[in-house]
């Protein structure tokens, strides 16, 4: 099942999909399960005979042995629906990283819910806009946790569950990092603990029903899951790449070649000189503004050539960056040894990595922006990455600014409970890599996404990992490049550097007209106050030569006015509103119910 919607009315589940239906529970599931061999034996164990052995009627199994704590038994990537008739109740769950979203919207009388916030929204209609979710877009350029861009209609937060019964809401946190223990070894013992967590989330992230190929990018991080994928000896593994020849910057085509030649696979190339960011609109309403209106024309021909080709997944490697710390990684240790006064390490630390600083920034540099600045952030409980600079772009107008208080906006974290200052980054990151990767699964239609660097019991790992595991000044991802060693191709373990694809970003906005005039012709953005008219018309324009130097929060103001224009198009053809679109859920359920199936204990 790849997408469902429903609601609750009384004591009567209505559905579309119909759900599969076990003793007393009806099951609506989405995604897969990367322990299923786990919870197969368990059954064995507990003397249990399964009806079909479908993925629903195993979650339906695990929560009867383990009620509202299934989050911590399953692995994998899903998101599920579970009512049970004896108690008239609906349970609402998904992966602890919420990495396959739930929607749900109260009413008196009622809950809806859905695995696409499009169903929701074109059922529901959701109200009026949240313009708080507005302006974390627009600061962070994320997701709310918790928030979508409806007033009614709110997401499972990762690690939380839901409860519907005698129409009442009760949202529970199941998994939170912040109670994960501190490990220690040796080099080799962590490097060998690596491989094996890498191996479980790739090969469970392979077993489907039909082919599964895996995003070849170039990047360690795709490279990695598709070399892991290979030496599984997956017999349908393709790789998919997106290729720029025009563009020297954004060319990675060598690097693909070392993982193709090491690894031999077919491989379909899909040209991206001929898919430039910017050049086509969204053929389809979105649920919410998100990168993928940029990249639509690649996405959609994405999208043709995968499902054309009956594949089932698509493995990525989304994640890496954050979880195997990578570009962009924050040394926030040196914080936490001035936080417990270890000053004779915090200076050698701080020693270390000016030394190996290729700017060659001074060691006050470091000291006020890793130890100072998260020091006073983390006693404030503000965003650590908010703390030393305005993440306010000049165009953003400043009396929104200051009434959305943009600069004291971050990403929500899901616990207060943190070892660390270290910590309270990693939970910042998780929460607005959570809402990304959920909405990019918002958009295929006819396979997943599916991310093995974001297995929950990876992530578990490298979060309880000793700070000279995770960072080293003379190489990020040190413990992911030692542990690949002879796995990766040689060139390509040690790359230093990192593509930027910012020369066909520039090219499709200025080539691309419609995006170009929709931007600059009477904004919505303008109108509600959020972007200064005259200012944001230059920046258009800059960014059309190549010039933007907040080019993350252009993209989401970007996004959010074709997102608006969007909404207001659909909202005039639906004479009077979202709400008058008849989706005639419950009918359309009457129509899908299946016969009951029952366990044999």
């Amino acid at each position: 099942m790849k997408r469902f919607s429903g609601r609750v009315q009384g004591k009567v589940l209505y559905c579309h999909p119909g759900a599969e239906r076990y003793q007393q529970y009806q099951v609506l599931w989405r995604g897969y399960l990367a322990n299923r061999d786990e919870i197969l034996r368990e059954a064995e164990r507990r003397q249990t005979l399964l009806a079909s052995g479908s993925e629903g009627e195993l979650f339906a199994l695990a929560y009867h042995w383990w009620g509202d704590a299934i989050q911590s038994h399953l692995l994998g990537e899903y998101s599920v629906a579970l009512f049970d008739e004896s108690t008239a109740s609906l349970f609402l769950t998904h992966d602890a990283l919420g990495l396959v979203p739930m929607f749900y919207r109260h009413q008196a009388g009622n809950v809806f819910f859905g695995s696409h916030l499009e169903d929701l929204a074109l059922t529901t209609g959701g109200g009026d806009l949240d313009e708080e979710y507005i302006a974390d877009y627009v600061a962070n350029c994320t997701y709310s946790s918790e928030r979508t861009p409806y007033r009614t209609i709110r997401r499972l937060s990762f690690g939380c569950s839901l409860i519907y019964r005698s129409d009442r809401v009760t949202v529970r946190r199941s998994w939170d990092l912040s109670h994960t223990q501190p490990i220690t070894g040796e080099d080799r013992d962590y490097e060998d603990r690596f491989l094996t967590l890498l191996n479980q989330g790739v090969t469970g992230a392979l077993r489907a029903q039909g082919p599964v190929w895996s995003e070849l990018s170039g990047g360690l991080d795709s490279s990695t899951v598709a070399c892991m994928a290979a030496r599984s000896g997956a017999g349908t593994l393709e790789a998919i790449s997106i290729v720029y020849d025009r563009y020297a910057r954004a060319d990675e085509s060598k690097w693909m070649r070392l993982v193709l030649d090491q690894y031999p696979m077919p491989w379909h190339r899909l040209d991206g000189d001929d898919l430039l960011p910017y050049s086509e609109l969204p053929d389809r309403f979105l649920a919410e503004p998100g990168l993928p209106m940029i990249d639509w024309s690649w996405r959609r021909r994405y999208e043709e050539l995968v499902s054309e080709q009956g594949v089932s997944a698509v493995l990525t490697g989304q994640g890496g960056d954050f979880v195997l710390l990578g570009n962009g990684t924050q040394p926030y240790y040196l914080a936490d040894l001035g936080r417990t006064l270890k000053l004779g390490l915090l200076f050698s630390e701080l020693s270390r990595w000016q030394q190996a600083d290729r700017q060659k920034r001074s060691i006050l540099y470091w000291l006020v922006n890793y130890v100072f600045s998260p020091l006073a952030g983390y006693a404030r409980r503000r965003p650590l990455r908010a703390v030393w600079h305005p993440k306010t772009s000049p165009w953003i107008h400043p009396e929104y600014a200051r009434k959305m208080a943009l600069d004291e906006r971050g990403c929500r974290t899901a616990s207060s409970d943190y070892r660390s200052i270290e910590q309270y980054w990693f939970m910042e990151k998780l929460s607005a890599l959570s809402g990304r990767i959920a909405n990019l699964n918002q958009t295929p239609q006819a396979f997943e996404f599916r991310h093995p660097l974001l297995y929950r019991p990876l992530i578990e790992f490298m979060f309880s990992l000793p700070a000279d595991q995770k960072f080293d000044p003379e190489m990020d991802r040190s413990l992911q490049r030692r542990a690949m060693k002879a796995i990766l191709p040689e060139l390509l373990r040690l790359r230093r550097d990192k593509t930027i694809f910012d020369q066909p970003c520039y090219e499709g906005l200025r080539t691309g007209k419609v995006w170009g005039g929709l931007l600059t012709n009477s904004p919505r953005v303008v109108e509600r106050g959020i972007v200064d008219g005259t200012l944001w018309t230059q920046a258009v324009e800059q960014a059309k030569l190549g010039h933007t130097h907040f080019l993350p929060q252009f993209e989401a103001v970007a996004t959010l006015e074709i997102w608006l224009r969007q909404l207001e198009n659909l909202k005039s053809n639906a004479s009077g509103g979202l709400r008058e679109i008849d989706w005639s859920l419950a009918s359309r359920a009457r129509k899908c119910r299946q016969e009951p199936m029952a366990w044999k204990t």
